[in-house]
Formats: structure tokens, C-alpha cells, sequence
């Protein structure tokens, strides 16, 4: 079969199995196991997979089927124009992230020339880090509870050539020093609230959080008083289901917080300056 034949093929499955992303994960999926670019897939139409590469095809698209996630299937996803690897040991990198990132950055930038200290808390596969240090000049310093996930999130500042200092700690536990930003994307979907097929693969630490999906991000403001400079800034993603209550939370911890709703205009940040 041609390049063209087994794309329409494996759209057909993922659509049998109620994969509502199935032409563009199809097409993912065909440069994946042909180890060629879309671009020349679309030019070459006709061009023979060998058996082995349909074999390795027809196995990525029972994955998806199952809504195993594209990004763990291939072990990639992109974020802020950069290119992650991923694994389950880590949260997948969200579009809505970058809003986070964009923040981060007008703040770093507006900074006079100052070395800014910066830390991410609960970095996962370093994506909000790394895209900070790629894109602005600092000190950055990155967290996370799970040994596995800094693991992931080390292959990826090795890939990006960037500097980070990486710290073992669940919260604050483990941190020293004093920054000017303290950037996170905690866990905060309720426990018992509506998701996705597909979330049933990623780490459950990552996801959930109890207390209506409120209680880490609230130890989070809490222990975030102590490190963070006077004049600096806390930015959290949010759960919009959540936000109110959290914004409701923070404002008895710091005379300044807001909310900041995403593109889609629902209530995705809490930025607070101190």
C-alpha cells in the first residue's frame, strides 16, 4: 500500500474508534513509522511503505485507538515552538501553557537589565522553564516531587542547551534562595470532575488534586511567600471550574492577585505581584 492508501486507512480506524482528532493524528502517525516529513508525503502520494513500516504503523494506530495520547506514542510534543520529549512519567504540554510562558516573559523582559532569579515548580518535562531560558536571560532553577519526571525533564535541557538547576522537592520543601519569579502548573482537576479518555494515561500526581482540585495550589501560595522577592510575581495555571475559589484564597494572602482568562476566555491564571 502507498503513503496516501494507509493514511486514509488509519483514518478510517481512529474514526471507527471515536478519535475525533483522526486525520491529523493519522497523518502523525504515517510520517511517525515512515520516518519521513509531511511535506514529502504530500509531494509522494505514491510512495511504498516497506512491511515493516506499515507493521510499525498499524501497531502506533492500536495504541491511539485505545486514546493512548499521540505525544506519548511518539514521544514528542511541541510547546512554545519547541520541540519536547515526553513519556508518562510526565504531564503533557498543554497550548494553554504558552499564555503562561507569554506573562513570564513580559515580566522578565521589563526587567532593567536585571538577572532574574526563576523557579518552576512541578516542572514535569521542563517546558516552561526551558522555553523561559530560551527566550529570556536569568538564573532558572526548576522542581519537581517525582525523580522520574526530572529524568525527562533533564534529556530535554540537554536537547535545548539551556541551564538549569534542577531540585528534587515536593513544593517548597527543598528550595533555598530567594526569586522574582515563581511560575507553576500544579495539579488542579477535581478528583471527581469530568476528563478527557485520554487523561487516564498521564500521571495521576500530575492531574489531580483534592479539595474541589484546590489543595496543592493553596499550599503552593501559602510555603510561596517565604522565596519570592518583594517586587516579584506568582503565576499558577488554573482549573477555570476552580479559579474564583482560589482568587478568593490568594487575595487573603497578597494585596494584589487577579485572574487572567485564556484565548478562549475562560479563567486560566492567577497572577499575583508582591
Amino acid at each position: 500500500m502507498n503513503s496516501l492508501e494507509l493514511y486514509k486507512k488509519t483514518v478510517g480506524e481512529l474514526q471507527k474508534s471515536g478519535i475525533k482528532s483522526a486525520e491529523i493524528d493519522a497523518q502523525i502517525l504515517l510520517e511517525f513509522a515512515a520516518r519521513k516529513s509531511r511535506e514529502f508525503l504530500l509531494v509522494n502520494q505514491e510512495y511504498q511503505l516497506k512491511n515493516r513500516k506499515i507493521e510499525e504503523l498499524k501497531k502506533l494506530s492500536e495504541r491511539r485507538k485505545k486514546h493512548e495520547p499521540i505525544a506519548y506514542i511518539t514521544g514528542h510534543k511541541e510547546f512554545f515552538g519547541l520541540d519536547f520529549f515526553v513519556d508518562k512519567n510526565v504531564l503533557i504540554p498543554r497550548p494553554e501553557t504558552e499564555q503562561l510562558v507569554e506573562i513570564a516573559l513580559d515580566f522578565l523582559n521589563k526587567k532593567d537589565n536585571k538577572t532574574a532569579a526563576v523557579l518552576d515548580v512541578g516542572t514535569g518535562s521542563g517546558n516552561i522553564i526551558i522555553s523561559l531560558a530560551k527566550n529570556a536571560s536569568g538564573v532558572f532553577f526548576a522542581s519537581d516531587n517525582s525523580a522520574k519526571a526530572l529524568e525527562v525533564a533533564k534529556k530535554n535541557v540537554a536537547i535545548h542547551n539551556v541551564e538549569i538547576n534542577f531540585i528534587q522537592s515536593d513544593l517548597f520543601e527543598n528550595i533555598l534562595g530567594k526569586f522574582d519569579l515563581i511560575i507553576a502548573n500544579l495539579p488542579y482537576v477535581p478528583i471527581d470532575g469530568s476528563f478527557d479518555k485520554e487523561i487516564k494515561f498521564e500521571p495521576e500526581n500530575a492531574i489531580f488534586a483534592k479539595d474541589n482540585g484546590t489543595m496543592i495550589i493553596k499550599r503552593f501560595l501559602i510555603d510561596a511567600k517565604k522565596p519570592i522577592n518583594s517586587g516579584g510575581l506568582i503565576l499558577v495555571e488554573l482549573d477555570p471550574r476552580n479559579a474564583d475559589e482560589i482568587l478568593v484564597f490568594a487575595k487573603q494572602l497578597y494585596n494584589s492577585a487577579e485572574i487572567i482568562s485564556d484565548f478562549s476566555d475562560q479563567k486560566r491564571i492567577l497572577k499575583v505581584l508582591t
